[in-house]
């Protein structure tokens, strides 16, 4: 008898059929992890409104929590067969080893089964990155898009090759889920806007509070971007100094020490910022001269990134300094 199990998917995409050549709990587990591989390693590649069918047959199990079977993938006129064999200690550990090896063997080999889209696109993964058959500028900021067009993840230019046999751009992953070779890549702005609150640390009584926005901007020299904008600092409740500033910011993802399978690595960076500027002392009515750096860690959801950081600001006048010293910093910034 056969057990059938279907899944729908939205938006054009291929309908997922999994077939066993009979029921049984071993069968079951197979199907289940057959089904959830393919919608993660095939349907998010794949276009069109076909059938990818998956037939399950030939299952041995040798010993108590290890099994082989072969799967047999296929959609439209193509068809792709795998023999599949794995081990664990229990139920619950043979399951993951069946889904990670399922999927490796359909990170590269899956593609087979579907046609890919224009360039550039991603062609190559490994552990701390990808890389792109295609020339891509040093800097440059991308997004990962499935084929349903949904965005998976952002990638900057790490650098860019000129090989014997064609262009190579290799590419750090900054934030979001783990590329699939054949995922589009799509051209951001390399912009951002932040917000941010920080706190003098140790100075005296009275609270003093600085509020300040940047505009960000990459200027194609990873891992370097260009920043500028202003704040104001309050002393109390009054305001006692407004400022502008201008710098460089510098920024290293984790996933490029710590890998792209973890997703908290994957979507963690530092950073740091310099900047220079001038501002204005409200309560003394005097010319300010300054300098910020601060060392910052920062949090990647989607477009947003949340920022938590400590540094050292130094503004002066010719009299006296002001709103100097050791200070805090919590921050909300948006790219695009």
């Amino acid at each position: 008898m056969i057990a059938l199990f279907c899944l729908s998917s939205l938006l054009a995409r291929p309908t997922l059929v999994v077939k066993a050549e009979e029921e049984s709990l071993s069968y079951a587990l197979l199907a289940g992890v057959a089904e959830r591989v393919a919608e993660h390693s095939l349907l998010s590649r794949m276009e069109g409104e076909g059938v990818l069918s998956i037939s399950l047959y030939d299952l041995l199990e040798t010993e108590p929590n290890a099994l082989s079977t072969t799967i047999l993938f296929s959609y439209g006129e193509v068809s792709l067969e795998l023999c599949i064999r794995s081990k664990g200690k229990d139920a619950r550990h043979l399951e993951r080893a069946l889904e990670k090896k399922l999927s490796s063997m359909l990170l590269y080999d899956g593609s087979v089964l579907f046609d890919t889209g224009p360039s550039p696109l991603v062609d190559y993964t490994y552990t701390h990155g990808y890389a792109s058959l295609s020339s891509l500028s040093k800097g440059d900021r991308y997004v990962g898009l499935d084929a349903g067009g949904q965005r998976w993840a952002t990638v900057e230019v790490l650098r860019s090759l000129d090989g014997e046999e064609g262009p190579v751009s290799l590419l750090v992953g900054t934030s979001g889920k783990e590329l699939l070779p054949g995922m589009r890549l799509e051209k951001q702005a390399g912009k951002s806007l932040s917000l941010s609150v920080s706190t003098l640390l140790g100075k005296g009584p009275t609270p003093r509070v600085g509020i300040e926005g940047l505009y960000g901007q990459e200027v194609g020299i990873y891992p370097f971007g260009l920043v500028l904008g202003g704040g104001f600092d309050l002393s109390g409740t009054a305001f006692s100094s407004v400022y502008a500033q201008a710098g460089l910011s510098v920024h290293l993802p984790l996933s490029m020490a710590f890998g792209l399978e973890g997703g908290f690595w994957r979507n963690s960076s530092l950073a740091m910022r310099c900047t220079l500027g001038l501002g204005y002392s409200l309560a003394e009515s005097d010319l300010l001269f300054g300098s910020n750096a601060l060392f910052l860690y920062q949090y990647h959801l989607r477009g947003y990134c949340f920022e938590v950081g400590l540094g050292n600001k130094y503004w002066a006048s010719e009299q006296s300094t002001h709103s100097s010293g050791l200070f805090m910093q919590l921050g909300l910034t948006y790219t695009w």
